[in-house]
């Protein structure tokens, strides 16, 4: 079916010149008392005769918001949303570690990373001679932490290393070593007294080449802390 919506601009002048041959003809046969009366039924009757008429003998090209051609469509429009920079504070996910020297706060523990030692082969074989050795493309790293308890000096904190893990931005996720013989200064698990400071290493074995590591401390309430290792 035809769309005949373009034939709306000349309606007025059709039906002007159509009530003309109606007032001619219901003058001859002496109806004009009669058109009076039927006025509003005669006027839409014979627009639509018009309009279904004009439709049948045109053929009219419409274009329609679908049609490439139709110059009133409504264009597409790219709509570009940009995120706003996360107001998240710095250690709280791995996109925002903590960075480097800097503290973060768990369990009622300040935590900082002072140091790396990268390669630590040669401290652990040193050590004890079973000591774990790495394998293949894989060695020995050393994370120096210090570890503040934040309470008031009448309560306590328990440090963990291993609610420690080290995590890289390819994935990689390892634990701390358990068992580390002959070797000063590792960290184990102890109660701190509060305001009291401790200090060590925490051993890792990871592959040769990891990047971007960052150290996670896994709180007993669920939460992480994460520190951008140098």
């Amino acid at each position: 079916m035809s769309n005949c919506s373009c034939l709306v601009p000349v309606v007025s002048l059709i039906v002007e010149k159509g009530m003309e041959h109606i007032r001619l003809f219901c003058h001859n046969l002496n109806m004009i008392d009669n058109m009076s009366r039927h006025k509003s039924l005669l006027i839409p009757a014979f627009v639509l005769v018009l309009i279904i008429q004009a439709c049948s003998s045109m053929n009219v090209g419409v274009s329609t918001p679908t049609d490439p051609g139709y110059s009133g469509a409504v264009q597409p429009t790219l709509t570009m949303v940009i995120t706003p920079p996360s107001t998240m504070p710095p250690g709280t996910s791995p996109s925002n570690p903590a960075p480097v020297g800097s503290d973060d706060i768990a369990d009622k523990m300040e935590f900082v990373i002072t140091g790396t030692v990268r390669p630590a082969d040669g401290i652990v074989s040193s050590g004890d001679m079973y000591n774990n050795q790495p394998g293949e493309l894989h060695h020995y790293i050393f994370i120096t932490l210090e570890v503040t308890c934040e309470t008031t000096t009448d309560q306590q904190c328990h440090f963990s290393p291993f609610r420690l893990k080290l995590m890289g931005i390819d994935g990689i996720i390892e634990y701390p070593e358990r068992l580390i013989s002959g070797v000063d200064g590792i960290l184990e698990d102890k109660d701190i007294q509060g305001g009291e400071i401790i200090s060590g290493n925490v051993p890792f074995i990871i592959p040769i080449g990891a990047a971007h590591l960052q150290l996670v401390y896994e709180s007993m309430s669920g939460d992480s802390v994460y520190l951008a290792l140098p």
